[in-house]
């Protein structure tokens, strides 16, 4: 299969790290046990060791299914389809409207897609790395799908959702470890044209280790009961975004560099890019150093944040528009998520 048609639309209100240390402040003042010089020491250096300069957000008027309508609209033009021509439509975000039915049936409503097929994916930041293998798959086995259309919207950032205002609200220090994450978090809305194409066969790897699931979550009303152990004892509500940033990092790692690795290894080409999931440019930077492949990284993590499951379409259709890859070229995907997985696969331009 191939990637023939890709476009990410970000938002236009761009927000510096300097925002989100008075945001924090403006949230925590009332509740802050400490001085609020400290608080504020405390998330610039955060953000500094991450790398992070911007992330862009939502402006009071702009609507994620607009981002969305424009990203697709694009991304078929690029194809050179319109949408009589999808067989299949892929919600694989972690934001969505509904958990019933599929936030994927409200997606195709919205754009015109009558007698679709169509459904989600939900696996974390991986949603969009799982669609791609399924789609792959499809397009292997299936011969009534030609073209699959994956759709990411990463829009968390609303007044009261799962971020705000409790992960700006610090009240203790101890706090930060699993609300820091938060605070790198930009939005994002993308579209992914895959067609069926015999003579372009992607490998896929995946690692995953999902005794480490509790590291970063977000759960639903009543989730104990499909709980087996002990949970992690901290005050969290329901519904809100949980991620213990330096036990991630250190379980993470490994298997991250060991899952590029495997895929490398079974490749008879050197790949020109490799896309890593936009979590930190320290991060990426040891990994790839670890890897052997720094020099083959782009990442747009420092200017647009962690855009989750939109990082890798957002990277590439960025490297598209700056001609550091072409049509018929092809490059790596490298991510690691919630869950805890790791996956490392081709993408046929």
């Amino acid at each position: 299969m191939r990637l023939t048609g890709i476009d990410c639309q970000i938002p236009s209100r761009q927000i510096f790290n300097e925002d989100i240390v008075e945001l924090v402040k403006c949230y925590s003042e009332a509740h802050y046990n400490h001085k609020l010089t400290e608080l504020e020491t405390l998330i610039k250096k955060f953000l500094c060791r991450t790398g992070i300069e911007s992330r862009f957000w939502r402006a009071k008027k702009e609507k994620p299914i607009d981002l969305i309508k424009t990203s697709v609209d694009n991304s078929l033009k690029m194809a050179n389809i319109d949408t009589r021509d999808i067989d299949l439509v892929i919600y694989s975000s972690i934001d969505r409207g509904f958990i019933e039915p599929a936030n994927a049936s409200f997606i195709c409503k919205a754009l015109g897609l009558n007698n679709v097929r169509s459904f989600d994916i939900v696996d974390a930041c991986m949603g969009w790395a799982t669609a791609v293998q399924v789609a792959n798959s499809l397009l292997e086995s299936s011969s009534s799908i030609n073209s699959v259309l994956i759709i990411n919207a990463e829009f968390p950032m609303d007044n009261k959702g799962s971020v705000l205002p409790d992960n700006f609200t610090i009240c203790d220090n101890k706090e930060l470890r699993w609300k820091s994450a938060s605070f790198t978090l930009g939005e994002a809305a993308s579209a992914c044209v895959f067609q069926k194409d015999t003579s372009a066969n992607c490998k896929f790897e995946f690692i995953e280790n999902p005794q480490n699931a509790d590291l970063c979550k977000i759960s639903l009303e009543n989730f104990e009961k499909y709980i087996a152990g002990p949970q992690e004892k901290c005050s969290f509500p329901n519904l809100n975004f949980f991620a213990n940033s330096s036990s991630l990092l250190q379980n993470g790692m490994d298997p991250a560099i060991s899952v590029l690795r495997t895929l490398m290894d079974k490749l008879n080409y050197n790949p020109k890019i490799i896309f890593p999931h936009s979590v930190s440019v320290k991060i990426i930077k040891d990994a790839s150093m670890s890897a052997g492949v720094q020099s083959l990284i782009y990442s747009t993590f420092s200017k647009l944040g962690n855009l989750a499951t939109a990082s890798v379409p957002g990277s590439i259709k960025q490297a598209l528009s700056e001609k550091l890859i072409q049509k018929n070229e092809r490059a790596i995907a490298w991510i690691a998520s919630a869950g805890m997985k790791f996956s490392a696969f081709e993408i046929q331009l």
